[in-house]
């Protein structure tokens, strides 16, 4: 199949700020673990992280973590076998990571919010034999120990203390690997085969069916890391114009967080606030006393931090690059932002199956409503039917995705690989399972997924579009928007609100349906809305609107 010429000229080449390129030099021959060793020798005596009153230079953390790496070692783990981290982002998290990575292992991160039903699944479908683990987690574990074919645990106490759990033949302490490992020698070398040997394998949210594993391998993550360092170069010698001070509060189990905060820093040598949870007061405190410029997030996360009461005494003028991922950037935020900050904020699109990032619209770029920005470097787009065929500029399709950071496959399931995957024009596409259009620019307009398109009466209603314009109602502070069935109109659509402070007791579900009447199409307005005190979300902020549908289809069932 050939390629339309749009995408054949990255006709969007044209509308880049000088300095920003296509096309740009990947190294194809390192690994994960060159990167990192690289960055403690270019920034050693730097800081690199700052976690609670405790700070980490380079140099410490490589130190740490070759001691940790050579205890991994002594306990049997070799190349490709794989390790598991539940742990919150923390210095020992950077240390697992970086230390599983260096000897060849793969790694999978589970989400801190993960109970024992969910943590069973991931290691027993990831197959990994070593669990590291935040001891606090013990009793989930617990409930599950018998059911998964684990070789060691080992019990991390972020404190520094010893855990309470008594070390067995399966159980061990992080502390006495660190102890009975006390100098930092050289880790001896695995042969890594950059883009054949798997790094981490990265489970997706699981919107629709179980979790599936994307492998990436060290040359996908590496890949993705220098598409980003393009963007943060800019950023940092056309407007920060000093060191990167970042403020790292995205969850490292997340790819999002993953690459673009925890595998990223070695090779830009940014100082890392980082927090185990989204604590709006000591961001806000970050922002304010240590003029951090540099944050990555979601949206929910600004809009928190927008409507916390401290906010109107912070200056957020140092935060020159912000950027929002895993979901819309609603425009009223962005116009809030840039008021609050004086810089635009930027909004990229990615997926774990992309390493993830594949769009961005950093502050330099021409601000378009509701786009999530262009390709990144070395990456193409295109707009597919449903035979596969590309559409025309302007069209609506399934937007796919062909680059470096494309994942290999999907763990233990061919079946869906297959799907997932299709060659045009010598290319291997990934479909997103996004809808999309692109303008005549190379400007993404995401529409919405596949799966969360409403039929209200035979038209197809796009939540984030209802989405948008809500939020331009001076009462709402969060919302979503998911079909409900219903016999007569094939799908009813519903809003779920939470209300800012002042306007509570003030404003009705009544009024606001009489309010998006009057600023939607007949066919578009929420026919039900529902005020909640929180919207459920997934451990990096995105609001989950599968778990709304689930409970609406409970209440049905129950009548």
């Amino acid at each position: 199949m050939d390629l339309p010429d749009y995408i054949k000229n990255k006709y969007w080449k044209d509308y880049l700020p000088p300095g920003i390129s296509l096309e740009i030099d990947i190294p194809e021959d390192k690994s994960l673990r060159d990167l990192f060793e690289v960055g403690s020798e270019q920034f050693g005596d730097r800081v690199a992280m700052v976690y609670g009153p405790r700070q980490f230079t380079y140099k410490e953390l490589a130190d740490l973590t070759n001691r940790f790496a050579n205890g991994l070692l002594k306990l049997g783990v070799k190349k490709g076998d794989v390790v598991a981290l539940w742990l919150p982002n923390s210095p020992h998290f950077s240390i697992a990571y970086f230390a599983t990575l260096s000897i060849g292992a793969t790694l999978t991160a589970i989400s801190p919010l993960f109970k024992a039903r969910e943590l069973a699944y991931q290691v027993a479908d990831s197959g990994a034999r070593l669990l590291v683990m935040l001891d606090r987690f013990f009793r989930q574990y617990k409930k599950i120990k018998d059911k998964i074919q684990l070789k060691k645990v080992i019990l991390v106490n972020i404190q520094g203390e010893v855990p309470k759990q008594a070390e067995d033949d399966k159980i061990i302490h992080y502390n006495t690997i660190m102890r009975e490992n006390p100098e930092s020698i050289p880790i001896p070398r695995v042969e890594i085969d950059p883009k054949n040997d798997i790094a981490v394998i990265q489970y997706t949210g699981g919107t629709t069916g179980l979790p599936k594993g994307a492998c990436l391998s060290h040359h996908n993550i590496i890949a993705n890391i220098y598409q980003i360092k393009e963007i943060a170069d800019y950023a940092q010698e056309k407007y920060i114009k000093g060191k990167l001070i970042a403020i790292s509060v995205l969850p490292w189990y997340h790819i999002y967080g993953q690459t673009c905060e925890l595998a990223q820093s070695p090779l830009i040598g940014a100082k890392s606030f980082v927090f185990p949870t989204f604590n709006i007061e000591q961001v806000l405190h970050a922002i304010q006393n240590e003029k951090a410029n540099m944050m990555l997030g979601v949206t929910t996360m600004f809009i928190n931090l927008l409507n916390h009461p401290m906010s109107k005494d912070v200056d957020f003028s140092s935060l020159k690059y912000s950027n929002v991922g895993a979901g819309a950037l609603p425009e009223e935020l962005a116009k809030e932002w840039q008021e609050k900050t004086g810089f635009a904020m930027g909004e990229g699109y990615g997926l774990s199956e992309a390493s993830p990032v594949v769009t961005n619209s950093p502050p330099w770029a021409k601000k378009k409503p509701f786009s999530c920005g262009h390709p990144i470097a070395n990456t193409l787009v295109g707009i597919v039917n449903e035979k596969l065929e590309f559409l025309p500029i302007g069209e609506t399709g399934e937007l796919v995705v062909a680059g470096p950071q494309v994942m290999m496959r999907y763990h233990n399931r061919p079946e869906e690989t297959r799907d997932v995957f299709f060659e045009a024009g010598g290319y291997k596409w990934l479909r997103t399972g996004d809808f999309a259009r692109l303008d005549e620019e190379g400007y993404i307009y995401l529409v919405d997924r596949v799966k969360d398109l409403i039929k209200y009466k035979g038209h197809s209603v796009y939540p984030r579009e209802v989405e948008e314009i809500l939020y331009e109602h001076p009462a709402i502070q969060e919302c979503t928007v998911i079909g409900i069935p219903d016999p007569e109109k094939g799908e009813n659509i519903k809003a779920f609100c939470t209300i800012k402070k002042e306007f509570k007791g003030k404003i009705s579900e009544e009024e606001i349906v009489e309010w998006a009447k009057e600023n939607m199409a007949a066919y578009k307005y929420p026919r039900i809305v529902e005020f909640v005190g929180m919207l459920p979300k997934s451990g990096v902020g995105k609001i989950l609107r599968r778990i709304l549908r689930d409970k609406e289809k409970e209440k049905l069932e129950q009548k």
